[in-house]
């Protein structure tokens, strides 16, 4: 008999560290900062993704310092989450809602600050597409040889 060949799709969990840049529009936005994070994912059997990020963010234009930090939860599908939490802007002094999108290697969204401003962001980052593992394995089957039935004397 031939070789089987079978492919196993196992769920996965993943953790990176990741770097990113991101344009910032509004009225708190300082134009340009440079992103330092780590994310943690973790994909189902469905595709179903669940995870959070962690970053910081440095303006650029005004001199490199820590502006903001901010911790988000992640929920969608392999490709694309959506990103929900908060995070606290050094800059401002003040807390802040974080609502947005994450998707392979860019995130768009908006930092809400509870004194009605906010700001928007454009990114790009280094986190790729988390999917899920696959092992190959190839199986043979025993050659069975043929059974001889007698029949049996009464």
């Amino acid at each position: 008999m031939a070789p089987v060949t079978t492919t196993t799709f196992a769920e996965r969990s993943d953790t990176a560290l990741f770097a990113g840049f991101a344009l910032t529009l509004g009225p708190g936005g300082d134009g340009a900062e440079a992103i330092l994070g780590v994310a943690h994912g973790e994909i189902d059997l469905d595709g179903d993704v669940t995870g959070a990020k962690a970053t910081l963010h440095f303006g650029i234009l005004e001199g490199f310092e820590i502006n903001k930090i901010k911790l988000t939860g992640l929920f969608g599908n392999d490709s694309v989450q959506a990103e929900v939490g908060g995070g606290y802007s050094f800059k401002n002094s003040s807390p802040f809602a974080v609502v947005g999108t994450n998707g392979e290697y860019f995130a768009a969204g908006s930092d809400i600050y509870f004194n009605g401003t906010f700001e928007g962001y454009l990114g790009v980052h280094t986190i790729g597409q988390i999917s899920l593992d696959t092992m190959t394995t190839t199986t043979t089957a025993p050659v069975m040889s043929p059974v001889i039935v007698s029949p049996v004397a009464e």
